[in-house]
């Protein structure tokens, strides 16, 4: 919650906001007028919603919950395009478009990830990679246990942003009750959005929630310390960890473990300046409402991993990858997923086509919006647990 008797009023959160970066003077007007109206234009055109505003607040305000009041409140009134919406009960969303290319290929593998073995443990492709990254899942790494995922065990995260806790509730109790289903009681998780859902958002939610999370990452490292993961191949390079943004809301151990995981590759890990919590964020979320800035943002983020000679970067979300590996193909500078690096190690070739199918995917949905212009128009809300279409 906004701690509205804390905040000073100051403006640093809107003044040294990567994305707002307003002049001190109007930051302290914005955000008193955002406190007695719980409205902003300049947050809906130019928030991200990365909170990273929380992190540089003087008095631990929690100002990134008043910028999602100021959102969920124009969301709730408005409504939202399908295309945000995941879900089957929509005609078109990013899922959806996702699969109409190399679509027998990823029905096999949805398949399969939606109607998973019992097994207490599993591991969570969410939806992302299921539906555009399917290459992702092609390796030995993954064959000790079952995989769950696609838009019938999409983690929520939509619904909590866009709608709030009481509707986050409602999906959270439908989700958990299909896992209970199959059995899970841990995910091993490859988005962090799904991460902070499952350890975050549900557990404060949600009483009795108690799905344990854990990421790739750790699990790659735990499987090394249990000498089950043999490194055959050292990757000798200067990596910097992209550190995603909905880590901010977890436990800050969770940053530990690709620092580790890099350094038990043989990479020289290297950090740049704004790292950790105070990561930027790679720009994705303000792409298709303002794009100058999102190139501004990404750009950014470049220049200071050129700035401490990066050989490559490393991500644990397909989002970011996709949003900066086409600045960091421009710079010479290598993107890797974090699994696709640990295939290299254990002696595979990662197939390494997620800046590819991004711009495949780029050329689709461009294509979808153009020969299905209501996608833009039409707009829907989730009340009750219920899509309605306005």
């Amino acid at each position: 919650m906004f701690n509205e008797k804390t905040c000073l009023r100051c403006g640093t959160c809107l003044s040294q906001c990567p994305f707002m970066h307003l002049p001190i003077e109007s930051a302290k007007e914005e955000i008193s007028k955002m406190i007695e109206t719980r409205s902003s234009r300049k947050i809906l055109e130019s928030c991200a919603g990365c909170s990273y505003c929380d992190i540089i607040c003087p008095t631990g305000s929690n100002p990134s919950a008043l910028r999602r009041e100021i959102r969920l409140r124009r969301s709730r009134e408005k409504g939202v395009s399908s295309i945000t919406l995941i879900t089957e009960e929509v005609p078109y969303n990013l899922m959806s478009i996702g699969l109409a290319f190399d679509t027998e290929e990823k029905k096999i593998g949805l398949d399969k990830y939606e109607k998973p073995p019992k097994s207490n443990e599993m591991f969570y492709f969410g939806c992302g990679i299921p539906y555009y990254f399917p290459d992702l899942t092609k390796t030995k790494l993954f064959d000790d246990l079952p995989s769950i995922g696609g838009m019938k065990y999409c983690c929520g995260g939509y619904v909590s942003s866009s709608f709030g806790e009481d509707e986050a509730k409602i999906k959270g109790l439908e989700l958990y009750e299909k896992f209970k289903e199959v059995g899970v009681e841990k995910l091993i998780t490859f988005c962090p959005g799904c991460d902070h859902m499952i350890k975050n958002v549900y557990p404060s939610i949600i009483e009795g929630f108690d799905i344990e999370g854990q990421t790739i990452i750790d699990y790659f490292v735990e499987k090394y310390h249990k000498g089950v993961l043999e490194i055959k191949n050292k990757i000798n390079q200067r990596i910097t960890f992209q550190d995603p943004c909905p880590w901010r809301k977890l436990d800050k151990k969770i940053y530990d473990g690709p620092r580790e995981f890099l350094e038990i590759i043989g990479a020289e890990v290297v950090e740049m300046k704004h790292n950790k919590e105070k990561s930027l964020c790679c720009g994705a979320p303000v792409s298709m409402r303002n794009r100058p800035l999102a190139k501004k943002i990404a750009e950014e983020k470049m220049s200071e991993a050129e700035e401490i000679n990066a050989d490559a970067m490393a991500f644990i979300c397909t989002g970011c990858l996709a949003t900066l590996s086409r600045y960091n193909a421009e710079r010479n500078i290598k993107s890797y997923y974090i699994t696709e690096l640990a295939q290299m190690v254990i002696g595979e070739t990662p197939s390494l086509t997620i800046p590819e199918n991004t711009r495949k995917v780029q050329r689709h949905v461009a294509k979808t919006i153009s020969e299905n212009p209501n996608l833009l128009v039409d707009r829907y809300i989730i009340k009750n647990g219920k899509i309605i279409h306005l």
